[in-house]
């Protein structure tokens, strides 16, 4: 009897399971709109329908001979537009347009009618002046200039008109009537950022009765980004060759113009904010928040160094600063790097702020003139910096001078006094890495608007930090296809966990064959960065 109780439960289990099966397959509906064109106009095939979901989700399809759009779309409430542009006998150019909303998709067919309403645009034959006025976000950076491009697309033949704005950011226009869509980008360049102003501008109908007199307003968006990144940070050390402990007086770190335009700035400067480490919670956070969050600056410790003079860095170039040690560090340790290059820059200008035993005399191939110089206020023998974990940043000094900041005594934070961090402004800050000390619990240094994740990283093994390649911008650059390698092998791993480049590009190896690397740049370190298993400059 039991038996036979135990088998009945398992059929009537599986009879249930078949059923929520049938239950899944019933969700799914078949929706067919169906076009009706006024007047004499009749069904075309091939005609784009567009349905759009609650959760934004939108499908398209296009019509048959019959002027019907077939969805298949999960249960939910739908809305479909369509816009279709057509010229009858080549000449007479009409737009048709329909939309239905609140489409209840809860049966497994359904039939929507879209009754189109027509507009006559005028002959193709036939030309209307048409003006666009560029209007910059007030306040922004920069205004109207002359010579940026809007190009205009007419939507039915694909057709593209160019034309260049003049200095009060007007551009006209001779187009046939149609629906078009305008386009602008606009790049401008200034202290190490990169400010693109643009707007695509959809459903603009030009016809006969248009009035040429009024322009059309273009507002553009500003969206900054910073030229200069750091492509990788190599601060942790090394193993010795004996096993008896680690080497870490070889650190180094690497900036990259990651735009198309050349970068030139006034200076460059190098901070770590307070605290020294990521696991101690440090004097700014209250109540698990950090104080000054938002009030515009981050406290710095110690010192800044920075260059002397202007730097111009090329579209695609690298800069690579060593910030303790431009020797040959492999001569005595194997596993360390090689920093006497004659085009690497080096901390040591100041050589009577530097006294720590890390900073030596440079490789002589090394100019003084890729010396950096320090402003120094804390205590220490030379700049304090985390071989584990630092918060660290690059920034311009824009319109003031590292002297100005280092000397002043008007920009020390309150809490930690006349020795302790100043307020380094971040507006300033071209960009940030936040670096978590693996193993740990840690404290967020950095604002979300410098670095809005972190980099986990574990010292003493040689590794380093290194940004992640920018797989479709980067593929996506002609001639680069035959010169970029795969199957990259320099991952690691964190507590556990992968930490490598999703891309599976090597950028190193892709670089010298001539490739152009554009490297993520989403403000999250968590995204833009990984732990590599051996310092770049040793490939």
């Amino acid at each position: 009897m039991k038996k036979l109780f135990y088998f009945l439960a398992i059929c009537s289990l599986i009879f249930v399971y078949s059923c929520s099966d049938d239950d899944d397959e019933l969700s799914i509906a078949t929706i067919a709109v169906q076009l009706n064109y006024p007047g004499d106009a009749e069904s075309m095939e091939g005609v784009k329908v567009e349905l759009k979901g609650g959760t934004a989700e939108s499908f398209e399809a296009n019509t048959d001979v019959s002027g019907i759009a077939s969805f298949q779309v999960p249960y939910g409430i739908y809305e479909v537009s369509v816009t279709e542009d057509r010229v009858v006998d080549n000449v007479y150019a009409y737009q048709y347009t329909g939309s239905q909303t609140n489409i209840n998709a809860s049966s497994s067919e359904l039939q929507v009618n879209v009754d189109l309403k027509e507009n006559y645009l005028g002959r193709t034959d036939s030309k209307i002046e048409v003006t666009f006025k560029l209007t910059y976000p007030s306040g922004g950076e920069f205004s109207a200039k002359e010579g940026i491009e809007v190009s205009i697309l007419n939507s039915s033949t694909n057709e593209t008109l160019k034309a260049s704005t003049t200095a009060e950011g007007s551009v006209e226009f001779v187009a046939n009537p149609g629906t078009y869509q305008a386009m602008v980008i606009d790049r401008r360049v200034s202290n190490g950022n990169v400010y693109t102003y643009s707007i695509t501008q959809s459903d603009i109908v030009f016809n006969e009765s248009w009035d040429s007199a009024t322009p059309v307003d273009l507002e553009l968006t500003e969206a900054v980004s910073g030229q200069i990144i750091i492509k990788e940070l190599y601060i942790g050390g090394c193993p010795k060759d004996d096993g008896s402990g680690y080497y870490g007086y070889d650190q180094y770190v690497i900036l990259y113009n990651n735009s198309d335009e050349t970068a030139t700035l006034d200076n460059i400067c190098l901070g770590t904010v307070s605290p020294y480490n990521s696991n101690v919670s440090g004097d700014y956070t209250v109540d698990g928040t950090l104080n000054y969050l938002n009030e515009g600056w981050v406290p710095a410790i110690s010192a800044i160094p920075h260059t002397k003079s202007d730097v111009t860095i090329e579209p695609g170039e690298e800069m690579v600063i060593v910030l303790c040690g431009a020797i040959d560090h492999t001569s005595t340790y194997s596993k360390s790097v090689n920093l006497a290059k004659s085009d690497y820059w080096v901390l040591w200008d100041n050589k009577d702020q530097l006294t720590h035993k890390k900073y030596v005399a440079p490789d002589a191939s090394i100019p003084s003139s890729q010396y950096l110089g320090i402003q120094k206020w804390g205590y220490g023998t030379g700049w304090v910096f985390s071989n584990s974990s630092p918060a660290f940043c690059i920034f311009t000094t824009k319109g003031s001078t590292p002297e100005a900041f280092g000397s002043s005594t008007d920009n020390l934070t309150a809490e930690e006094g006349d020795k302790g961090s100043k307020k380094l402004n971040t507006e300033w800050i071209l960009d940030g890495i936040e670096v978590y000390r693996a193993g740990y619990e840690n404290f967020k240094r950095f604002p979300d608007g410098i670095d809005s994740g972190s980099a986990s990283f574990t010292a003493r093994l040689g590794y380093t930090l290194y940004r992640n390649v920018d797989k479709a911008a980067t593929e996506a650059i002609e001639g680069n296809a035959d010169k970029l390698v795969y199957e990259y092998n320099f991952g690691t791993e964190i507590d556990g966990v992968s930490s490598t480049d999703p891309s599976e590009i090597n950028a190193e190896a892709s670089i010298a064959k001539g490739a152009r690397i554009i490297y993520m740049d989403t403000n999250n370190s968590t995204n833009d960065f990984h732990q590599r298993s051996q310092a770049s400059l040793r490939d």
